[in-house]
């Protein structure tokens, strides 16, 4: 009887650790829009990284095209951070200039790499300036840097590499916007605040603003190329996600001078509802004072990009061009916000699932 007792007793026992082991297992789902950031992903078990992006290095040419009746482009190369031979494009006038040029900094979306002579045709010869970009390079990501600080030191380093490579082009330092969509826009709002004297204007379209939710919205792949960036989730490496988060600055970018250009899409399901009209409200909030334009329509995402097409308002936004044609959009002009210290921003229009 004694001996049936402690059998009893010892699968007791069993029931309620296997009981207690299973509930430290589960893993209580939380809130869409803040996913259990102590979860690591699965794919973090699967292998070594492979960057899908990753492009052998460009030739060390420099070559010239028509981009159009009244554009050049030239592509050429760079040295990046870690050594690598990346392409390097420009797009300007075809006949020399009386005047310094105005310089655009343009960053690419994810996965991508310098693409600036397909988006913008003949805009550079039309409205007399220079577009530039580079392919970039994340620390462990190629196309997919999102905010990398090396790829950002890179930008800064644009004007450089364009005297060593094309001496002819005169640039207007005092003029220069740093514009993006995408990735490309969270890369632009980070350069303009670390390097603010290279970019007197920002232009960010339907950009990521706050990585830490971003990562749990991202596909497989891009999610596992920020985790490489990061070296983790957002629970294990939060210094790398907020530096990484545009939203991180808006103090800065409340406080500065710069002219500041936002645009997003009530139907963007990429950068949605907790994404840059998050950052319009941080950054009106921290200085009401403060003014910059908001233009929102229904774009699909990044639809309010390409000035080659249809679409240079935000051109005419940044001083650019004389006049935009307006991007798409079901509303006359779609809502064009100039923001200052009488707007009430509590209503501002966002994504409408």
């Amino acid at each position: 009887m004694r001996q049936f007792t402690s059998i009893i007793a010892l699968l007791l026992l069993a029931l309620v650790a296997a009981g207690s082991a299973s509930a430290a297992d589960v893993t209580v789902p939380s809130d869409d829009n803040d996913a259990d950031s102590s979860a690591i992903p699965d794919y973090v078990y699967a292998g070594p990284f492979e960057d899908n992006s990753q492009i052998p290095d460009s030739l060390r040419r420099t070559t010239f095209k028509l981009a159009g009746k009244d554009t050049i482009t030239a592509t050429t190369w760079y040295t990046a951070w870690n050594g690598r031979t990346l392409r390097l494009v420009a797009s300007y006038p075809r006949y020399p200039q009386k005047k310094r040029l105005p310089l655009v900094h343009v960053f690419h979306g994810a996965g991508g790499r310098a693409v600036c002579n397909q988006t913008f045709g003949n805009a550079p010869g039309t409205y007399g300036f220079v577009v530039a970009c580079i392919d970039g390079t994340g620390q462990y990501a190629r196309g997919y840097s999102y905010g990398s600080p090396q790829n950002l030191a890179d930008n800064a380093k644009i004007v450089q590499f364009l005297r060593a490579r094309l001496p002819g082009l005169r640039i207007d330092s005092a003029r220069q916007v740093a514009a993006g969509g995408s990735m490309g826009g969270e890369d632009a709002l980070l350069f303009g605040v670390k390097y603010p004297a290279m970019a007197q204007t920002i232009v960010a379209m339907d950009a990521p603003i706050d990585m830490s939710k971003r990562f749990w919205r991202l596909p497989t792949i891009r999610q596992r190329a920020l985790y490489q960036e990061c070296q983790g989730t957002p629970y294990l490496a939060p210094a790398c996600f907020a530096e990484r988060s545009p939203l991180t600055y808006a103090a800065e970018l409340a406080g500065s001078g710069q002219r500041l250009i936002m645009y997003w899409s009530v139907n963007d399901e990429i950068s949605p509802q907790e994404q840059m009209p998050t950052l319009a409200r941080a950054i009106h909030a921290a200085n009401p004072s403060r003014p910059f334009l908001i233009r929102v329509g229904n774009w699909g995402h990044g639809g309010a990009w390409p000035p080659a097409t249809r679409n240079n308002e935000w051109l005419a936004d940044a001083g650019l061009a004389d006049d935009g044609i307006r991007a798409d959009t079901k509303h006359p002009n779609g809502w064009r916000i100039e923001v200052d210290a009488s707007t009430d921003l509590t209503d501002i229009p966002s994504y409408y699932p």
